[in-house]
């Protein structure tokens, strides 16, 4: 893990009692490496509500930027998967991602890294993701209930 990761990962889980799990998706992560980060997993602390988890994210990324820990153009990125995330919400919230099939563009699937001749071979992606009070109000809308934040949301 990179210093900027590692100051980042531990100002933010400092504060926590019950560390959650937070992944970015997929551009995200093509993002971050072009940007030259390596370990995209961070522990983040998930106490009180959900606005003051993300008011909590928000200022360790701003201040990670302040100190030349974070780049720049990670902070939005980070603050937008806290506030895309179950953490803080109550009981019974879910992520629900909304999936379509994947398509083929010059030989690739939209992962960048399957290789396709049609886009019959390529998997399902995420369309749209919002966080749903129930699995039953995610299932009723067609989408797959899911935990943690919707920019670690996947399809089957």
């Amino acid at each position: 893990m990179r210093r900027k990761e590692l100051v980042l990962a531990l100002a933010l889980a400092s504060r926590s009692r019950r560390p959650v799990r937070v992944r970015g998706a997929r551009r995200l992560q093509r993002s971050a490496r072009r940007l030259g980060a390596r370990d995209h997993q961070q522990r983040v602390p998930c106490t009180g509500n959900h606005g003051q988890y993300v008011s909590c994210v928000a200022h360790h990324a701003r201040d990670a930027v302040r100190n030349g820990d974070l780049d720049v153009n990670c902070k939005g990125k980070v603050t937008r998967c806290a506030a895309r995330s179950t953490c803080g919400k109550k009981t019974g919230f879910v992520t629900c991602p909304i999936c379509e099939p994947g398509t083929c563009t010059n030989g690739f699937c939209d992962d960048g890294t399957t290789a396709c001749a049609d886009s019959s071979t390529c998997p399902p992606v995420v369309a749209h993701c919002s966080t749903k009070s129930s699995d039953v109000h995610c299932t009723d809308r067609g989408g797959t209930p899911g935990s943690g934040s919707c920019c670690d949301a996947t399809c089957p």
